[in-house]
């Protein structure tokens, strides 16, 4: 469980810039003749059974992979194709073989955490609740018994995990699960067995091929020139099958020409210093896609190295404070005393339909923000670092409401949105900060829905999270500085000016003037339901001073002071003309 603080609110972590990670990816369709389709399906054929076979074989070793047992790999695999194209199968087998212990271990830890959930609200009463920890038990007997039941299904399939990550089982599928269940029902997949098939072979067959610094144009297995040509080494078998369409050293020259619309200063950059590059070769939908992944020189600063002077740095001419919804986003400028400034924005969103859709709206998104930042001129965008967990026992509703709630919620591309942003916001020489998502729309009613609101403008609670949100990026708490009173004994002592007493009395500088409220005491106006945005009604909620001295108001002068009259003998430290 998170950690709680002692008023019994989960502890905040820190705000934090997100630097990116430096690698990039591009990608361009190839117009493949008849004879380039024929030999790359041939080489994905021949290269996809290759690693097929060799994550079999570092699934059934497990735990038990030496390195020893690696070589022998790899040595295999050389007999049958080369060494570059054996390092990348062997490699790629690893990875895959971690990446399914780590979801194997994250899926545990999301059982173990809804068995914990169940166990706790079984012991409270049913209709009532914990009076020690506060938790709500179930409402009606008939949900507590088949929460019971569920709780027998969950510690089974705890247990079964648990015993596959002991023994160093792990289950993976080259094309994924998903499709597989696709073929094991095709009714709810909605596709004919034939558009099953294509998309079963698209999915398991591809080719890949790490790149190496310093040999030609990056890469020795599948290399692309500057000026677009693409040359792949194929194996013996298939050169020698082809050996009427290849050099004496088995590469095959396309026919496609490959041409990159989106960074292809970069990608030529690292291609001609005969930088690392690697390419993958995906079929979808009939069609060829080549798929360009480096890492450039210049890449941006590196996590962890001068957190204090990023986080200065990034804040240092205000940000855009994001707030993420299932249709929306709300954002809203604050300047660098995290004041809201101007009015907020929305940006409708629709995540609905295919992936290929719904990256489309990401960027789109992305792009508009982005947009919006430069535009106002802020330095840093300051999102939620948010991690839905969308179980059934942990994401609050029940019954039908609850799984609209959980469907909703695991609709909205949080990780995604976030990498996105990141990596654009850094080509436009913008910061991304992270910040907790706790409390940011219980607060943001709390202390900005009100004080935001016009006559003419209302604003919303998603709104009033997004300054919570940008306000936390800074390092601000969400409500506003209270304002403090400085005894008049202490200033003069001290030799204060008037600004130094505002500054110090807990108000901003760029707030109004503190003014005389009387013998010993000066005091900041209070705006708690004062707009901080210059809306059209301000003038009528907060009267300049000078305007209100020339008010026809009885026994005070125009051009003297606004607060009440001095007493003998005392000198107020300013008046307002």
């Amino acid at each position: 469980m998170a950690e709680r603080s002692a008023s019994g609110l989960r502890v905040l972590s820190p705000p934090r810039v997100v630097v990116p990670a430096g690698a990039l990816t591009v990608r361009t369709r190839l117009r493949l003749s008849d004879r380039d389709a024929v030999i790359l399906r041939e080489l994905a054929e021949w290269l996809s059974r290759l690693a097929a076979r060799d994550l079999a074989e570092r699934v059934i070793l497990g735990t038990r992979h030496t390195t020893a047992d690696f070589a022998r790999r790899k040595r295999e695999l050389t007999a049958l194709t080369s060494s570059r194209w054996a390092g990348t199968i062997t490699r790629g087998s690893n990875d895959q073989w971690q990446l399914a212990r780590r979801a194997q271990a994250a899926h545990l830890a999301q059982l173990a955490a809804e068995i914990a959930a169940i166990e706790r609200r079984l012991a409270a009463p049913v209709g009532g609740r914990d009076e020690a920890t506060r938790t709500k038990g179930y409402p009606t007997r008939r949900v507590r018994a088949a929460k019971q039941q569920r709780l027998q299904r969950l510690r089974s399939r705890a247990a079964r995990v648990a015993s596959d990550a002991a023994a160093g089982r792990v289950h993976v599928v080259r094309g994924g699960k998903d499709l597989l269940r696709g073929r094991l029902r095709p009714d709810r997949a909605g596709r004919s067995l034939e558009e099953w098939r294509d998309r079963w072979w698209e999915a398991r067959n591809r080719i890949e091929a790490d790149g190496e610094a310093g040999k030609t144009y990056g890469n020795q297995s599948l290399r692309v020139g500057p000026g677009g040509d693409v040359v792949v080494k194929l194996p013996a078998a298939l050169a020698e099958r082809h050996r009427e369409h290849c050099d004496r050293f088995g590469r095959y020259t396309l026919d496609a020409r490959c041409r990159f619309a989106y960074r292809a200063e970069e990608w030529r950059a690292q291609v001609e210093a005969h930088r690392a590059v690697g390419y993958t070769v995906r079929f979808d939908g009939g069609r060829c896609y080549l798929v360009a992944s480096f890492t450039p020189a210049e890449a941006g600063p590196r996590a962890g190295s001068g957190d204090e002077a990023l986080m200065a740095a990034a804040s240092a001419g205000g940000v855009l404070g994001i707030d993420q919804n299932v249709d929306h986003l709300a954002f809203w400028r604050l300047d660098k005393h995290g004041n809201p400034v101007g009015r907020p924005g929305r940006l409708d969103a629709d995540y609905s339909g295919p992936a290929s859709r719904r990256d489309a709206q990401v960027r789109h998104l992305c792009g508009e923000l982005v947009r919006e930042a430069r535009r106002f001129g802020a330095t840093a965008l300051v999102v939620e670092d948010l991690g839905f967990d969308t179980g059934r026992e942990r994401c609050g509703w029940e019954g039908r409401s609850g799984r609209r709630f959980r469907s909703s919620v695991a609709g909205i591309p949080t990780a995604r949105f976030v990498s996105r942003l990141v990596s654009m916001a850094h080509r436009a020489g913008l910061a991304v900060i992270v910040v907790d998502p706790a409390y940011t729309s219980r607060w943001g009613a709390q202390h900005w829905l009100r004080s935001t609101s016009t006559t003419r403008r209302k604003t919303s609670r998603h709104e009033a999270s997004a300054v919570v949100i940008g306000r936390r990026g800074q390092g601000l708490g969400a409500r506003r500085r209270a304002e403090k009173s400085v005894p008049r004994g202490k200033t003069e002592e001290a030799g204060w000016s008037h600004r130094e007493v505002s500054r110090r009395a807990g108000t901003e500088t760029h707030r109004p003037a503190a003014y005389d409220s009387g013998p010993g005491l000066l005091r900041a106006p209070t705006t708690a339901d004062r707009p901080e945005d210059g809306a059209r009604d301000a003038p009528r909620r907060r009267m300049p001073t000078a305007v209100q001295a020339a008010q026809d108001r009885s026994g005070q002068p125009a051009g003297g002071m606004c607060g009440p009259a001095p007493r003998d003998g005392w000198t107020p430290l300013q008046s307002f003309a």
